[in-house]
């Protein structure tokens, strides 16, 4: 067979064209460079295609890389690569000859067609081959090999002043023989003075990001060489746990992922390597490939395993392996003089307490719990209660009941299942979903290739829609966890998303200053409305579906008549831009939160204030309205519960570090769901009235 490459070619695989030199279809070339011969398509995605191909020169299969779309960073990146691959030569790395890059120009095209021949790697990457064996984690032993065969595979490409930027288990080959090889050097970044006057600077270089697999410095755009050994120490907790990083919390103090009790049978020295390997700050990790290898040369696999440590599991008192090199810039702990006990240990002093001391003690206890009490009144809900009971009766209701880390980053969108059985969470990249009742991770999705800014599940429950800072759109089958669809369309960031209450319609707003509708059987834009003169960063349809409202940066609310795709009311007032709408149940007043510090009840058929909120002037950034139509939620610093009905405070929670960016309220208005800046998400019981 031949296969034309011309992406125009009425019939790119006609029989009638094997063993041909031109198309007989479109009259391009099919010998490209006068010596290759496509055979079969192997892949493709986004601006590119791979093909096998065959050398007439040698007879050998090869593959084609081929980029279809004249787009200046993907030819820069294509061309980078073919130059990375040109130099390096290993076993571990695809080989490509100096001349491998070309372009070919089809008959009659007006763009060439970038292209890049490249050795056939026999085998699947590792997350396929990991998928084959249903994720069965790997044993010590091979990992040990493995990680020394990609140690010395980075060794060659960082001697050759390159990095790779984007090492993860799909970029991992594994041959028949089990020689690794690593694929994709697209993203490679090669060390220059410019490149290190960048950093060094405090500049940016152009981020790589792989949620789960991506260190910290990388997704600020400052990515170094040690960068690589966090991605690679990341790739074998999968390959040794058989869950993606993403699916272990960190140490909220120290950044250190939290995942030795995934692999309670490996040896704690190769543990404490891999740690070592994934040190949040790149200066704490090996810095050359051999300083890797001299760490692997000193694990004794005879060593207890880490299910024999002691339960206090947290791997940031375990300090990593040293090598000799490190050794010789340590410093020799000085030993502390010790005192001997004068009294043996079989004869402990024995201590007598009075009444009269036990009941002076009682007393000030009394006294400190009544004060405490007080103030602690006064924090949470502002002011001071009289009767301290009732400050111990509510005190439960005030703390949160469970805490999720975060899976990656800060936490810009959460949502609870129309059955209150769900709870989804948005992030960098990633959509994690948990059962509510039982706390148990559900899935971990790479969903997109930047924040996931809003989440919103359909009234059956059976979809979850997703909008991203990548502009895209994506509908997930939320039980099962995949992917059925991804809605493109706008020009900026996707913002907001709301069902229609009936679950026919997906409205989405975006930076780009628009609302678009669209039909969630078919993914077609069913309306455009030019919204505003700023970002939508809001929506909301009306309990009845005949109203969409939606709020933005131009300090404005608007309501839409679906029926009609007319503007219906204009609503002004906020002194800031508007972070949150909302309709209560009975759909006679809509709630809009703001940067300027309040919350506002309008009367959505009138546009009339009904009553104003104070935060205290914090921005307010989100909020949640009941079911029941008795409760509204809003989130700032903190989180305040007010009664719709009479706009009373009911409380104050506190426990988020940084800003409460999404809130959510379980079907029975019981269970209160917040996620923040502060890369976590908490569970939260609402405070009953009395």
């Amino acid at each position: 067979m031949s296969y034309c490459l011309n992406p125009h070619c009425p019939s790119p695989t006609d029989p009638s064209n094997a063993n041909r030199r031109v198309c007989c279809q479109c009259g391009s070339d099919l010998l490209l460079q006068g010596r290759y011969r496509i055979t079969q398509q192997l892949g493709g995605g986004g601006f590119g295609k791979t093909f096998e191909i065959v050398d007439d020169h040698t007879g050998t299969n090869k593959v084609l890389k081929v980029l279809l779309k004249e787009h200046p960073k993907a030819v820069a990146l294509f061309i980078q690569e073919a130059k990375v691959l040109s130099q390096l030569k290993h076993p571990g790395i695809p080989r490509v000859e100096k001349d491998g890059y070309f372009t070919f120009m089809p008959k009659g095209g007006k763009e060439p067609i970038h292209c890049l021949v490249m050795e056939k790697i026999e085998g699947s990457n590792l997350q396929d081959w990991m998928k084959s064996r249903k994720k069965e984690p790997i044993s010590q032993e091979l990992a040990i090999d493995w990680l020394k065969q990609l140690a010395e595979i980075l060794d060659k490409v960082h001697s050759l002043q390159y990095f790779h930027r984007d090492i993860k288990p799909q970029n991992i080959m594994r041959k028949p023989d089990g020689q690794l090889v690593l694929i994709d050097f697209g993203t490679a970044r090669e060390v220059t003075d410019t490149f290190i006057a960048k950093v060094e600077g405090g500049q940016n270089v152009t981020g790589i990001v792989s949620p789960g697999y991506t260190p910290p410095e990388q997704t600020n755009g400052k990515a170094v060489p040690q960068s690589d050994f966090f991605a690679l120490g990341r790739t074998f907790i999968y390959l040794l746990t058989g869950k993606p990083p993403t699916a272990y919390p960190e140490n909220p103090r120290t950044g250190k992922l939290l995942w030795r009790k995934g692999a309670p049978e490996i040896s704690k020295q190769l543990a404490d390597v891999l740690d070592y390997l994934m040190a949040p700050f790149p200066g704490n990790r090996p810095q050359t490939p051999q300083m890797v290898l001299q760490c692997l040369k000193e694990i004794d696999l005879s060593q207890t395993s880490t299910s024999r440590r002691s339960s206090k599991e947290d791997p940031i008192d375990s300090p990593p392996i040293k090598t000799r090199l490190e050794r010789k810039r340590t410093v020799p702990l000085q030993r502390k003089k010790t005192t001997k006990l004068s009294t043996p240990l079989s004869n402990p002093i024995q201590f007598h307490f009075p009444l009269k001391f036990l009941s002076i003690m009682g007393t000030l206890v009394l006294i400190g719990g009544l004060f405490y009490t007080q103030i602690d009144g006064y924090v949470r809900y502002g002011f001071i209660p009289a009767n301290p009971i009732l400050i111990l009766k509510s005190l439960p209701s005030s703390l949160w009941l469970q805490g999720y880390k975060s899976a990656v980053g800060q936490v810009y969108a959460v949502a609870i299942s129309p059955d209150g059985q769900t709870l989804v969470a948005g992030s960098f990249g990633t959509i994690t979903i948990w059962n509510l009742q039982t706390g148990e991770l559900l899935h971990t999705i790479a969903a997109h290739s930047s924040w996931v800014k809003t989440l919103a599940i359909s009234p059956d429950g059976e979809i979850l829609a997703s909008g991203s800072n990548d502009k895209t759109i994506r509908l997930w089958n939320l039980k099962q966890g995949f992917r059925l669809r991804t809605i493109e369309g706008h020009t900026e960031s996707v913002d907001a998303l709301s069902f229609s209450p009936d679950g026919r319609i997906l409205a989405s707003g975006s930076e780009d200053q628009t609302i678009r509708l669209w039909d969630l059987n078919t993914g077609v834009r069913i309306l455009t409305i030019s919204a505003h003169d700023g970002p939508v960063n809001a929506i909301a349809f009306s309990p009845d579906g005949q109203t969409l409202a939606s709020g933005s940066d131009d300090r404005t609310i608007k309501l839409w008549s679906l029926t009609q795709g007319t503007r219906k009311l204009t609503i002004s007032g906020h002194a800031g831009a508007i972070n949150a709408i909302g309709y209560t149940p009975d759909g006679q007043s809509l709630v809009s939160v703001s940067d300027d510090g309040t919350i506002r009840l309008w009367n959505p058929n009138t546009g009339d204030q009904e009553r104003l909120f104070s935060a205290s002037g914090n921005p307010v950034k989100s909020m949640a309205i009941s079911p029941d139509g008795q409760t509204l939620i809003t989130g700032s610093d903190r989180i305040i519960l007010w009664d719709l009905k009479t706009g009373e405070q009911v409380a104050t929670l506190w426990g988020h570090a940084e800003t409460v960016n999404a809130l959510t309220i379980s079907p029975n208005s019981e269970t209160l769901v917040s996620g923040s800046e502060d890369k976590t998400i908490k569970i939260w019981q609402v405070p009953v009235k009395n």
